[in-house]
């Protein structure tokens, strides 16, 4: 029997809400000779003994909670082989290549690849093993993903752990696609998960009869990067109110998908759109695809829905970005301000993601003073403006642009604003935030 431990490097309630905890926690019990508890920051102090510790990279961030919990476990734990996976581990592993003995390139389903790593199989499609391959980026991009051609049932994960704190509160976490069918050119998803693949009806359908008998839930959250491209969506819908009476919650809505029935079956109090830039020609350029007719019309259906509540996602320093553009978030944000009650908008500068058409691109340090601007423009107006730090934005950027040599300093500097201090006085920064050759 091996003994594994899945482990999300954050707290609980980002855990619990993570579609892959659970998909991965179902496969891998599902094999009879292996048995596999889920940890959390609050408890891995409590993994000794383990065969193997699978861990999850979400989020670039994250990486500083790795670095120190490896180290610790590893002293408990000396037979484990530390596994890594996830959207980081596809994108670029390479910051916390001194640290896994593995990377999982793609997607586990429709494969025995974890089995086979777990008891010892060496030289796996789809690994990536730091110490064999090299830690470069020419070697990691000889690694070829895999993934599943088809999304199937065999492992959706029916029974799920719910929480009120999670971040879709206690839902049952329906995945109707991965990847992405638009063309979005800052969108990571869009690149690490091509091509793009929804899930049939006939699928879906059962997989919500069968979770809602089996998960304490009293929602259902549709995961997809775009859940109103699914083109079963309204009858998706409609099957899970006629037949579970339950609420629907979206994980995002595009502008140009919205529709009159699809927000009466819904039923939501907020509907959340994401313009990104404050112009067409911009929102053009990127890729998004959508109009100010697009935008209207989603708003105008909302009223009719009876929702008073908009909330807005942009980005600053997109590549050809102008003051014109910076002012039309703010026109923008306050002319919706006159037709609804409450307007919220997130506004975050953009990352050159790996993996993405404008992973090349500089990152804009003048975002800093932008963001500041539109809030201080859009406070007065009641608007409520929220934003992530922007240090740690730019250390996000960094890692996911990063190199193996950033490990070391990673564990020496084990906070995001030390270890930006400590690039900063190397002259370190412009290597990571400057344009890519």
């Amino acid at each position: 029997m091996k003994n594994l431990a899945l482990l999300y490097p954050n707290k609980f309630k980002g855990g619990i809400s993570c579609l892959a905890m659970h998909v991965l926690y179902h496969h891998l019990n599902k094999y009879k000779d292996i048995r596999c508890d889920m940890y959390f920051l609050e408890n891995y102090s409590q993994i000794k003994n383990k065969d193997a510790i699978i861990i999850t990279l979400q989020y670039e961030n994250d990486y500083f909670n790795v670095v120190k919990i490896i180290e610790k476990l590893r002293i408990n734990n000396p037979k484990a082989i530390f596994i890594g996976g996830g959207p980081c581990s596809i994108a670029n592993p390479l910051p916390l290549s001194n640290f896994f003995d593995a990377f999982v390139i793609g997607e586990i389903e429709d494969s025995s690849i974890m089995y086979d790593l777990i008891n010892g199989g060496r030289d796996l499609r789809g690994v990536y093993y730091p110490e064999y391959h090299g830690r470069n980026r020419k070697d990691f991009k000889k690694i070829k993903r895999i993934y599943p051609k088809k999304l199937g049932i065999e492992d959706y994960p029916i029974v799920q752990f719910t929480h009120p704190s999670g971040a879709y509160g206690k839902a049952f976490l329906l995945e109707i696609g991965r990847g992405c069918p638009r063309r979005c050119k800052f969108c990571m998803a869009k690149g690490i998960y091509y091509p793009p693949r929804f899930r049939r009806l006939e699928d879906l359908t059962y997989l919500v009869d069968e979770g809602l008998k089996y998960t304490e839930a009293d929602k259902v959250a549709l995961i997809a990067p775009s859940v109103g491209d699914y083109r079963h969506i309204l009858e998706l819908c409609q099957y899970i109110r006629e037949n579970h009476n339950i609420p629907i919650s979206p994980s995002s809505l595009r502008a140009d998908t919205v529709s009159e029935e699809l927000l009466e079956i819904l039923d939501i109090k907020t509907l959340t759109i994401a313009p990104e830039a404050g112009s067409e020609r911009l929102r053009n350029y990127i890729g998004k695809d959508i109009s100010l007719e697009d935008i209207e019309r989603a708003l105008e259906i909302a009223k009719i829905n009876n929702i008073d509540s908009i909330k807005l996602y942009y980005m600053v320093g997109l590549p050809t970005e102008e003051k014109e553009d910076i002012e039309g978030i703010i026109n923008l944000s306050k002319s919706i301000k006159r037709e609804f009650r409450r307007v919220s908008i997130s506004i975050n500068p953009f990352i050159p993601k790996p993996c993405t058409e404008f992973e090349k691109e500089p990152f804009n340090m003048e975002s800093k003073n932008n963001i500041r601007y539109i809030e201080k423009s859009l406070r007065k107006c009641g608007i409520q403006v929220s934003y992530e730090n922007f240090n740690s934005m730019v250390v996000q950027c960094v890692l996911c642009r990063g190199d193996a040599s950033l490990g070391n300093l990673i564990r020496e500097y084990n906070k995001p604003n030390q270890f930006l201090k400590y690039l900063k006085r190397m002259g370190l920064l412009n290597k990571y935030l400057g344009p890519l050759e």
